[in-house]
């Protein structure tokens, strides 16, 4: 028996036109629970204002601390006056010379700065800083170099001081030149550690945020036990019945996470201007950085992934247990 192609074609459209209607129905059903759901929320206000404050402070916390990381990060790019570099001249060389050379140094590119220390003057900061002055006296000749202490600009990369080093070690009448880097390792060292600090701290956190919202969605679903025993006697789903309540969660999470941005744009608002004070002191442009776009982004997916773990962990312990008698 032949088959009308107009059949085929009609069939296939309309497979088309239920699978579209299945999708708009499932997604229509969608936002009116997650509407719903923000309106019992809203429905009680003060209950659901402390869950909030609960979740944001928690993870104000780490993000804070994240933030600071991220400022103190940017630190171990510029060199401060610590990490000045040490031109030890050629013994024999004269004042003059030194004076010449530091002349020539100081119109270098990324040099802010330098500073002439000659031997006689290096020996007697030694003899003050030392408490040696009767073995010094017993020298026949001073052994200390003359030094010229130069200071990099605050803007300068590391890799563009290094090569600076490397210029004033080629130069005539130097004998070496020292770069202090060891505070620079120091704070890479410290970042790394307070980094762990904050994974660990974040971890714990989010735990307890875990804990908190399955806490308050057992007691929503304590409160709804009659509810739910009707729902599901009229042939209700766990699926359909956990619905609200994993929507519940991610409101838990989103408007929590919303919060906790909040707060640390206004800690970031109140620190700004002494660290800028505090920067322009020490003759830095550096300027205090809020959390940035792609942070708080992950705060917020972070909160509501949060929120709805603990939602779905209190629904499955508890809503299996609750059926029509």
């Amino acid at each position: 028996m032949a088959v009308n192609p107009t059949k085929k074609r009609q069939g296939a459209s309309l497979l088309q036109i239920q699978r579209r209607d299945r999708l708009g129905s499932w997604g229509q059903q969608h936002q009116l629970v997650a509407v719903e759901t923000l309106l019992r929320l809203l429905e009680r206000p003060i209950g659901s204002l402390m869950t909030w404050m609960v979740i944001a402070i928690a993870l104000t916390l780490p993000g804070a601390l994240w933030m600071a990381l991220d400022n103190l990060s940017q630190l171990t790019g510029r060199f401060q006056q610590s990490g000045s570099i040490s031109v030890y001249l050629s013994p024999g060389t004269s004042d003059a010379r030194a004076s010449e050379l530091m002349s020539r140094i100081q119109v270098m590119d990324y040099v802010e700065k330098t500073r002439y220390i000659s031997p006689e003057q290096a020996l007697i900061e030694f003899r003050n800083a030392s408490g040696l002055s009767e073995a010094l006296d017993l020298l026949k000749e001073n052994p200390l170099p003359g030094v010229i202490l130069v200071e990099p600009n605050l803007q300068a990369p590391v890799d563009i001081v290094q090569q600076l080093q490397k210029s004033l070690q080629k130069e005539a009448s130097v004998d070496s030149a020292d770069l202090d880097t060891a505070w620079l390792d120091r704070m890479q060292a410290l970042l790394d550690l307070s980094r762990r600090v904050v994974w660990v701290m974040g971890c714990l956190l989010a735990l307890a945020i875990v804990l908190v919202v399955g806490n308050t969605i057992r007691l929503s679903i304590a409160a709804r036990v009659d509810e739910i025993r009707v729902i599901k006697l009229v042939g209700g789903t766990n699926a359909w019945v956990r619905r609200p309540f994993l929507y519940m969660g991610l409101w838990f999470g989103l408007v929590g996470g919303l919060m906790s941005w909040i707060l640390l744009v206004l800690s970031w608002i109140i620190l700004r201007s002494p660290v800028n004070d505090l920067s322009s002191l020490y003759g830095s442009a550096y300027t205090l950085q809020p959390l940035s776009a792609g942070a708080a982004l992950v705060l917020l997916i972070g909160a509501m992934l949060l929120g709805w773990l603990g939602s779905w962990w209190s629904v499955v312990r508890h809503l299996n247990d609750i059926e029509p008698q």
